[in-house]
């Protein structure tokens, strides 16, 4: 099998309303879909969310994928996935979310020629897995509606965005346990807003008021290791690395210094799913758990995620709800969402149609 064309179309999907955390506010996701044709009439999908944290925006994404990728993979094996990631490296550096979509689209050609779901190609250890659906910052009544909307729906994991405000993230929590009660599992996420003093203040007080916190997810700046090992040293609930972790040496690194409990690996930070099984296998002999996430991802992408996160064992946790996020996504199918679990598709490779 060759590749025989590549296309790269830029998207931005509308969110249902503006979604703010702590360092911004956004109003839509961008998203660049990638097409990879092949001359046995299999077509590979795969989807590029460009980020503040990956340093990438739309244009950067199509420059980078006209002056390199396009062709550079012309006339290649598209099931080669390692040659070619290898390939993709030694011609361009950085550009993670860009080199995310084809590392996808390639993945989606190849459970398309076994005629194999990915998850199951991938290893197939679960066929669902729990997702958290996400509260952005709001008024706290906002907040606690939108919560209440959620568990109203079936999920069973509500991810609280905080960071900005440490009295108001404590009030919102509070409220939002108090609307959903004791069965709800909830997870919180600073994004970076916290110091080390806010960070274990804001978890004491809200364990002494028995507000259940399941985990705390990076709630220190990204750039300083030793606050946020301090914070998971000190910390009565687990704490996750999410922004500090944006590489493949980024997670060996947190391994090795035991900087936080548990690791967000989010396929658009670490660029794709080859390099997502490498870190997990980091996480795993370290017997350190890893969530699946997110960025503003259209199904096409996040299918990606869903599929990876039910291959492995390790992956003991998923934030896969960004498809739940827009008006109207250009994807159809990928994964379903039944009594709080997010499913991943049977259908060969993503099992995704997009309508471009």
């Amino acid at each position: 099998m060759h590749i025989t064309s590549l296309k790269a179309i830029p998207f931005e999907l509308k969110l249902k309303e503006p979604f703010a955390i702590a360092n911004e506010t956004v109003d839509v996701g961008l998203n660049v879909f990638i097409k990879i044709e092949t001359d046995e009439g299999i077509t590979g999908w795969g989807c590029a969310t460009p980020d503040s944290v990956t340093s990438e925006t739309n244009e950067t994404v199509m420059k980078a994928f006209n002056a390199v990728i396009k062709e550079l993979l012309i006339g290649k094996d598209p099931t080669k996935i390692h040659l070619l990631n290898d390939l993709i490296d030694q011609n361009l550096k950085g550009n993670s979310s860009l080199k995310t979509g084809i590392n996808i689209g390639l993945y989606d050609i190849l459970g398309k020629k076994a005629e194999m779901p990915l998850y199951k190609l991938l290893g197939g250890y679960k066929e669902k897995i729990e997702t958290s659906v996400t509260i952005g910052i709001n008024p706290v009544d906002i907040m606690v509606e939108k919560a209440k909307e959620f568990v109203s729906q079936g999920f069973t994991c509500l991810k609280v965005k905080v960071g900005m405000d440490p009295n108001q993230d404590i009030e919102a929590v509070l409220a939002i346990r108090d609307a959903v009660g004791n069965n709800i599992k909830i997870r919180l996420d600073a994004n970076e807003g916290y110091n080390v003093e806010q960070a274990i203040n804001i978890i004491l007080t809200l364990e002494n008021l028995d507000a259940d916190i399941e985990m705390l997810e990076q709630p220190t700046p990204a750039k300083y290791l030793f606050a946020l090992k301090e914070v998971t040293a000190q910390c009565p609930v687990p704490i996750m690395a999410d922004e500090t972790v944006l590489t493949l040496r980024d997670s060996l690194k947190l391994v090795k210094m035991e900087i936080a409990d548990m690791i967000n690996i989010k396929l658009m930070k670490i660029g794709g799913i080859t390099n997502a099984i490498k870190a997990n296998i980091f996480a795993e002999i370290a017997e350190i758990p890893v969530m699946i996430g997110c960025m503003n991802e259209s199904m096409a992408a996040m299918a990606a995620g869903v599929h990876f996160a039910c291959a492995f064992k390790n992956v003991q946790y998923a934030d896969l709800d960004s498809a739940l996020d827009f008006e109207k996504d250009i994807v159809k199918g990928g994964a379903t969402y039944k009594d709080g679990f997010v499913i991943p598709s049977e259908k060969p490779g993503l099992g995704i149609e997009v309508d471009l």
